[in-house]
């Protein structure tokens, strides 16, 4: 919270909160990643519409290396050293005196602990040095210590100028005066293919291999894109992306394997495709796509938006589910990832590409940390409702899906759904929330609301001080002693648990008759989906009751599902088991 107060600004079926701080991660956080990202695809789907239409070209690259289990993420320092296990040294160390002679100054610090790089700082190295260096943007040719000269002969000449590498270089001062000989100028990457410039994007997941960080590029060309320039940039930059790759420690990329049904190149760690741009309406308004109909724009940004495709390798968000549900490996993985991306520019524009696109459109100057702070709905500038701050940290903050809920009845049900899921979170009108002109600021705090906070100090301070004193007073027999108790006590919660979780043979066959009835029922709804097109509503509305997934160590196993026990509360929505925090509503965030 910024202030005292929260406000909930209610618009025409639209919603937000006022007074909270953003992050502005553009990696971790689903809220403000959401924003910039969506920001961000608009922007570069506007200036990919822009270059195409104005005769350019466009090309995709996706870059990818082998990964496997156990591969680091995040770089940190190596073993053995003072600051092992951090990002980089933070050693404050006091150099000894190696001054030559009284009053002369000292050298610099040189203590730097060494960091050992992970793969996503790696695969960034990697790309950086395919972009920089001589290979990309050309060289002389030296020959003797000096750049070789431009031949004069007619045969030697037109031998340089039909290999297509060599080009004629000639210096001119400023009043456009030759300036020395011309001389052999070795064309780099950029210039043989006329890029413009490159948009680079790094991608993160994880699966059965362990971690997987791969960087989708956009190459901007002057000359418009097809598909055999495609295949001949795929070559050569697959050749650079190997070296280089080599040369940072990661392992080779592989080529792939040509596939006889279609003789396409499957499984290659460097893909190019040329992007088209293709008439949508008889407006005349062209979309950016890629031969295979994914939208260029969204493949550069919304990573927040793509799923898994089976157990291939599941996004960061999908980690964070995982995560929230309680799987601890996930909340390993989770950790390993926000200290893997801290720092980390996840969309960069090369130099003067920014430049070149701003005659053609109006590009997005905002920075990250601005967008998220933008208005993104349509709802009024005065906030309809002030929650106070007190109200804020102690009914809605620690209830899961509370505010999601807020904001759900807000845009759907207006102001009246909002103040319903207020009063259902047991929040007062009037003193814990209500309209602007009742809540001009913080109440102070009652005699009695002072003393229940002294209180509840004193009683903190008083168990740290038994825990402390416990260590000392204990002798080892006692301490063991209590440990068996504890060990026994837990021992039986759980022969209690898993005799109250066990289910009945007869609980058993009654879910797999349901569990049938409703594969043959959503069997005879596809096939009806198939010879009758216009029935898809119908379908997608259908009073199907879900199957509510008791297991969350896995949620993709569907057959471990089974419903709400007798006495159980259950969920109004789908017939699960409710949360105690969420049995006030009556039913799950979700549903």
């Amino acid at each position: 919270m910024t202030g005292e107060l929260v406000g909930l600004h209610v618009g025409e079926g639209a919603a937000r909160f006022a007074g909270l701080q953003s992050c502005h991660s553009v990696w971790a956080c689903p809220i403000c990643q959401a924003r910039i990202r969506a920001a961000r695809a608009v922007e570069l789907e506007r200036a990919a519409l822009a270059w195409l239409k104005a005769g350019h070209g466009l090309y995709m690259a996706t870059l990818t290396v082998p990964h496997w289990e156990h591969v680091r993420l995040a770089s940190r320092v190596m073993d053995g050293h003072k600051c092992a296990g951090k990002r980089s040294c933070t050693c404050r160390c006091k150099c000894p005196v190696l001054a030559p002679k009284k009053g002369a100054k000292k050298p610099p610090c040189t203590c730097k602990c060494p960091t050992d790089p992970g793969q996503l700082a790696r695969v960034v190295e990697a790309w950086r040095g395919v972009q920089g260096g001589t290979w990309w943007v050309g060289r002389d040719v030296i020959r003797d210590g000096v750049p070789a000269a431009w031949p004069k002969g007619t045969a030697a000449r037109r031998e340089l100028e039909a290999d297509g590498r060599y080009t004629r270089r000639q210096e001119y001062d400023e009043q456009g005066r030759l300036v020395g000989p011309a001389t052999v100028w070795q064309q780099g990457f950029r210039d043989r293919w006329g890029i413009v410039g490159t948009t680079r994007t790094i991608e993160i997941t994880w699966g059965a291999n362990g971690w997987h960080s791969h960087a989708h590029v956009l190459i901007w060309t002057e000359d418009p894109a097809t598909d055999h320039h495609a295949e001949l940039i795929e070559q050569e930059l697959y050749d650079r992306w190997a070296q280089r790759c080599k040369a940072v420690g990661l392992p080779t990329p592989a080529r792939g394997e040509i596939r006889k049904s279609d003789g396409k190149r499957v499984g290659k760690g460097v893909d190019v495709t040329a992007a088209t741009r293709e008439k949508a309406d008889a407006l005349g308004r062209y979309v950016v796509k890629l031969q295979e109909g994914g939208a260029l724009a969204m493949e550069m940004t919304r990573a927040d938006l793509k799923v898994a495709r089976g157990q291939k390798g599941k996004t960061a968000l999908e980690l964070a589910a995982y995560a929230a549900a309680g799987n601890q490996q996930a909340i390993d993985l989770w950790h390993e990832f926000e200290f893997a991306t801290r720092g980390v520019q996840c969309l960069t524009w090369s130099r003067g590409l920014r430049e070149r696109l701003a005659p053609l459109v109006e590009l997005d100057e905002r920075e990250d940390n601005e967008i998220p702070e933008e208005e993104v709905a349509e709802t009024p500038e005065a906030p309809s409702l002030l929650i106070a701050r007190d109200a804020w940290w102690r009914a809605i903050v620690p209830v899961y899906g509370a505010r999601a809920d807020i904001l759900h009845a807000a845009e759907v049900g207006g102001l009246p759904g909002a103040i319903a899921v207020l009063d259902g979170l047991g929040l007062v009108h009037g003193t814990d929330y209500g309209a602007p002109a009742k809540m001009a600021g913080r109440r102070p705090a009652s005699v009695d609301q002072l003393r229940r906070g002294q209180a509840d100090r004193q009683a903190r301070r008083d168990r740290r001080k038994d825990v402390d004193n416990a260590v000392q007073d204990r002798t080892p027999e006692q301490w063991a002693q209590a440990w068996e108790r504890r060990a026994e006590a837990e021992k039986q919660q759980a022969a209690a648990r898993a005799a109250t979780a066990a289910p009945t043979d007869e609980e058993n066959a009654a879910v797999d008759v349901e569990r049938t009835q409703a594969a043959a029922e959503s069997a005879r709804r596809r096939a009806l989906l198939r010879h009758d097109p216009d029935a898809h509503h119908d379908f997608d509305r259908a009073d199907v009751r879900p199957v509510h997934l008791a297991s969350l160590e896995d949620l993709d196993a569907l057959a471990d599902a089974r419903p709400a026990r007798d006495g159980v509360p259950a969920c109004a929505g789908c017939g699960s088991a409710l949360a105690a925090e969420m049995v006030v509503h009556g039913r799950h965030v979700m549903c």
